[in-house]
């Protein structure tokens, strides 16, 4: 295999373009061909991006791609994923990895006989802001984690009319779509969770099969919580959260850089200082990082973060809020 994997990427909507120049912008990656079912847009797309169109069948056959990047509508996650295993290719998925538990269950059945890599687009466990939290984590900086607390939203308007309203196409509301980075970074700092408990409704777009607002609490079995809020209608910022251990605690702040969060305050206890770093100067490059941790991780053969266990244990917390 060359230095540089070839990524086939299907679905050319608003975040697919956004995932294709990430694939293009990486040191080790080549965007070999997309796909859309909109085959007029495909086209265009193909030529803005300066690639090729292919029709389904051949971006998973082509035997010059390597990796199905999956940004399609969450219905097609589940076929998408195990047509392209099937056909050798490994992948790349977009959050949610499925529409439910029942289908994230059948994904993990129908996989594991495959050495292929699946790993789950969580950007942001590459903001530059999350990566410093983790090292001062790893570092011990703040002690044993205890809790994580976050909050995740947007106004909504982006999504009005799509299909994330279309409960049989997307899933869920929410708590499927932004909620899903919380769940994953509580994961990602705190570890695996076995219960929880939340809410859901909508506080302001009334009329729409998905829920707009979720929070939910979830309790690992050595006590250590998560509580979790995402909306489609949060007007005051995007991205917060912040973790307490017993030795001090971590604040990641994002909510006036819509990219991500661009300061980190931390302090141990006992200390009258409070630290802080601000990554507001540094331009976004969370969705690059991501594909080139992706590409590396199958070079040398590791592990994927998140991956596709990972993605069936945020499945689990989501049906934990949904069963309520």
């Amino acid at each position: 295999m060359s230095s540089k994997i070839n990524f086939g990427l299907i679905g050319v909507g608003s975040f697919g373009i956004k995932r294709a120049k990430s694939i293009i912008e990486s040191s080790n990656a080549e965007l070999y061909a997309i796909y859309d079912n909109d085959k007029a847009k495909s086209k265009k797309i193909a030529e803005e991006l300066n690639t090729q169109s292919l029709d389904e069948n051949e971006i998973f056959t082509n035997e010059n791609i390597d990796i199905i990047c999956i940004c399609a509508p969450n219905v097609f996650h589940k076929t998408y994923i195990i047509k392209a295993i099937q056909n050798n290719k490994h992948v790349f998925c977009e959050k949610p990895l499925v529409k439910n538990l029942k289908e994230a269950e059948e994904i993990i059945k129908l996989t594991k006989n495959y050495k292929k890599k699946i790993q789950i687009g969580s950007n942001h466990r590459f903001f530059e802001s999350v990566i410093y939290a983790k090292k001062l984590v790893d570092e011990n900086t703040i002690g044993e984690i205890l809790s994580f607390n976050g909050r995740i939203g947007h106004n909504g308007e982006r999504l009005r009319d799509s299909w994330f309203w279309n409960k049989e196409i997307s899933g869920g509301g929410t708590l499927l779509d932004n909620g899903c980075h919380l769940l994953d970074l509580s994961r990602y700092f705190c570890g695996s969770f076995d219960s929880g408990i939340g809410s859901v409704t909508n506080s302001y777009w009334k009329n729409i099969e998905v829920e707009d607002t979720a929070s939910a609490i979830f309790k690992s079995k050595k006590g250590v919580t998560a509580t979790v809020f995402c909306s489609w209608r949060l007007l005051s910022g995007y991205f917060f959260f912040e973790l307490n251990g017993t030795d001090g605690y971590i604040n990641v702040d994002g909510r006036f850089d819509t990219h991500g969060g661009d300061k980190i305050y931390w302090s141990k206890k006992g200390d009258k200082e409070i630290l802080s770093k601000d990554f507001s100067e540094i331009k976004p490059n969370s969705y690059k990082l991501e594909i080139e941790s992706f590409v590396k991780t199958i070079q040398l053969d590791k592990q994927c973060s998140p991956s596709l266990e990972d993605g069936l244990e945020i499945m689990k917390m989501i049906s934990y809020v949904y069963k309520n």
